[in-house]
């Protein structure tokens, strides 16, 4: 086994849920592009593909700013009422 991949019998015996659930949850994140399966002979091997999450990484940025932007504006609109 690569560093960095699991089979779906690794995963399950982690995950707290039987295998099909596990099977179930890692289709959606492999046909959402958040993992990647590699065959190896009868079995799967999965593995993390970080790259995948630069949308959400861009969205969380665009938002951070926007509700540092609104609190700070709140945090003034308080203190001038405070006083």
């Amino acid at each position: 086994m690569r560093d960095g991949e699991a089979n779906v019998v690794r995963l399950t015996q982690t995950a707290g849920v039987s295998q099909p659930a596990v099977s179930k949850h890692l289709a959606i994140l492999r046909n959402a592009g958040l993992i990647a399966g590699r065959a190896e002979g009868r079995e799967v091997r999965y593995r993390a593909e970080p790259k995948a999450l630069a949308p959400l990484f861009d969205w969380m940025t665009f938002y951070r700013a926007f509700w540092d932007d609104r609190l700070a504006a709140l945090e003034d609109t308080l203190n001038r009422m405070d006083q």
